[in-house]
């Protein structure tokens, strides 16, 4: 095998034996399950159910996701732990140049999936709107940033901040990365925690790309190489976090 060849199958190998984690692991390393918190990013219509960049791929996280929210809830992680970082553009947003509009506000695309709905309306959860694939400067309701959330977050002590939804190499890898760099750069007792069951990117083959004059985006080797370079900027990334 080639260097390239080689260094691909060792990063798959890597990546295949990252180990699972326990959610009652993850409450014990921060001394309650009060310091552990869940960061759904994207998990909105626009991405999973309708609209130019929704994806069945990327739907087939929701339903794990769901259940691991509740089996945090019922650990007794406080619902004001819960995060939503959305997609919310105008509809002359920069971003467009990029990537087809999506997620346009008002619309259905910017609203988090149905499954989700009742957990976002649990007293405490914030949601923050973004008009960027990096949420640091998402905005709530009260006008705060999500920047400023978090370092009011990391001055309570260690905490644990589990990264989910989608996609891997965008969102997930830049929000995910975020909470890592901000809490390096304050020095912050912080565990980013993500798992491989609950993450996921979308797939559009060369065939595709050629056809639509776009990017071919491979979704298994994406998802292999931003997991793995996660990995090495210091994010904990596992198979999947178990209930026992």
């Amino acid at each position: 095998m080639d260097k390239m060849t080689t260094f691909l199958s060792y990063i798959k190998e890597t990546v295949d034996q990252f180990p699972s984690v326990s959610i009652r692991d993850l409450v014990q390393r921060v001394n309650g399950a009060n310091r552990v918190y869940l960061v759904f990013v994207d998990i909105i219509k626009g991405f999973c159910e309708t609209g130019p960049l929704s994806s069945k791929r990327v739907n087939e996280m929701v339903a794990p996701v769901a259940e691991l929210a509740d089996q945090l809830l019922n650990e007794g992680m406080p619902s004001k732990n819960i995060v939503f970082l959305n997609d919310d553009h105008p509809a002359n947003a920069v971003e467009f140049a990029a990537f087809a509009p999506h997620c346009i506000r008002g619309t259905a695309e910017a609203e988090v999936v149905d499954v989700l709905k009742p957990i976002q309306e649990l007293k405490g959860v914030q949601t923050f709107k973004k008009n960027a694939t990096n949420g640091l400067f998402g905005v709530n309701d009260q006008g705060q940033t999500f920047h400023a959330w978090l370092e009011e977050t990391f001055d309570k002590g260690e905490s644990v901040f589990i990264v989910v939804g989608d996609c891997t190499d965008l969102c997930i890898y830049q929000n995910a990365m975020g909470i890592r760099l901000l809490a390096n750069e304050k020095n912050a007792p912080v565990h980013v925690v993500v798992s491989k069951e609950h993450v996921r990117t979308y797939d559009l083959s060369v065939e595709q790309a050629k056809q639509l004059k776009a990017l071919a985006h491979d979704g298994d080797f994406m998802d292999l190489v931003f997991l793995y370079h996660m990995k090495l900027n210091g994010i904990e990334v596992v198979s999947s976090i178990t209930h026992a």
